[in-house]
């Protein structure tokens, strides 16, 4: 049976039924320390994987050149920036992932991060739990400027989440991909951060994004306006989103990913500045999809077809059957 590696922590928690199935196809080795993989432990324990199941941890040249027998990376969510492609290609890797499943959760998170900042709850329950009655005032989305940086899956469904809330709120949206969207209007990048009184991202990471919101484009921002990022930590220059909340220019921002994770860096120390620890898409029926996903198509690898849920250009499980 084929030696199969899970980095990813916490798998099989949701759905205990697809860890039976891939025991009973492969020889798994979990990671139980729930500590998230860096190059050295990859490299201490994947010399003899045939599979590997991995979250966001990086999975570096180093990591696959270690990796002899590596024939599949079967990535749990939708991100794949994680991964040295270049060197996966060139090793005839299969890459497998579950883009469509986080479109549920991340939207309806996005929206509670977005009426978390502009009502003032996050403050108003750390100053409860400081013993200090804080009243913060807070807005109503029906009076701002929402813009949306990428309306695919999520940024589409984060659409029509504001307007079933509140149907009179203005939406902005910038896609280069997209000519035209329903019941809003479509920006250039610098007019949408310019206009809007809220701006959420929802893009991939790659080297178009990667940096791309920076002191310029925060710079363009409304004064006492506010930033959502629960996309990629790489798109936006944390040192300059800190800058940009601690003198105030934006009354606050709420982050869900970080250029490196765990995050510990400054952005801890402002208070208006909302974080959590890339949870968008922890929702235990999303997590239980998204494992099912994984393990039908190791499965199905392993058994010579091809896979259902392939990263473009990286199914070679044919040629490997």
């Amino acid at each position: 049976m084929p030696n199969i590696l899970v980095s990813n922590i916490g798998f099989g928690e949701t759905s205990l039924a697809s860890l039976e199935v891939l025991k009973s196809i492969g020889n798994v080795v979990l990671n139980k320390k729930g500590i998230r993989f860096n190059e050295q432990d990859f490299i201490e324990k994947i010399s003899d994987t045939d599979i590997l199941i991995a979250g966001t941890e990086k999975i570096t040249r180093s990591v696959i050149g270690a990796a002899k027998n590596l024939k599949l990376i079967a990535r749990v969510g939708v991100g794949v920036d994680n991964i040295d492609l270049d060197c996966a290609l060139e090793n005839k890797i299969s890459i497998c992932y579950t883009p469509d499943v986080p479109s549920e959760s991340v939207p309806e998170f996005t929206i509670s991060l977005m009426l978390n900042l502009i009502k003032g709850i996050a403050v108003s329950n750390q100053k409860m739990h400081e013993k200090v009655w804080h009243r913060p005032m807070g807005r109503m989305l029906s009076s701002m400027k929402i813009g949306i940086v990428g309306a695919g899956k999520i940024g589409s469904k984060v659409i029509s989440l504001i307007k079933s809330i509140s149907p009179k709120t203005e939406i902005l949206f910038y896609d280069p991909y997209l000519e035209s969207k329903e019941q809003t209007v479509k920006r250039d990048i610098e007019q949408l951060f310019h206009e809007s009184d809220i701006v959420s991202l929802h893009l991939p990471l790659n080297d178009q994004t990667s940096g791309l919101v920076d002191n310029r484009l925060l710079g363009l921002m409304k004064k006492r306006s506010y930033l959502i990022n629960t996309s990629r930590g790489g798109i936006v220059d944390e040192t300059a989103l800190y800058q940009a909340l601690a003198n105030n220019h934006l009354a606050g921002a709420a982050i869900d990913v970080f250029e490196n994770e765990p995050y510990n860096g400054p952005l801890t120390e402002l208070d208006n500045c909302l974080l959590t620890s890339h949870i968008g898409s922890l929702a235990q029926e999303v997590r239980a999809i998204m494992e099912d996903q994984v393990v039908e198509d190791v499965r199905r690898f392993i058994g010579g077809q091809f896979l259902i849920r392939p990263l473009d250009g990286f199914n070679f499980s044919g040629q490997q059957a």
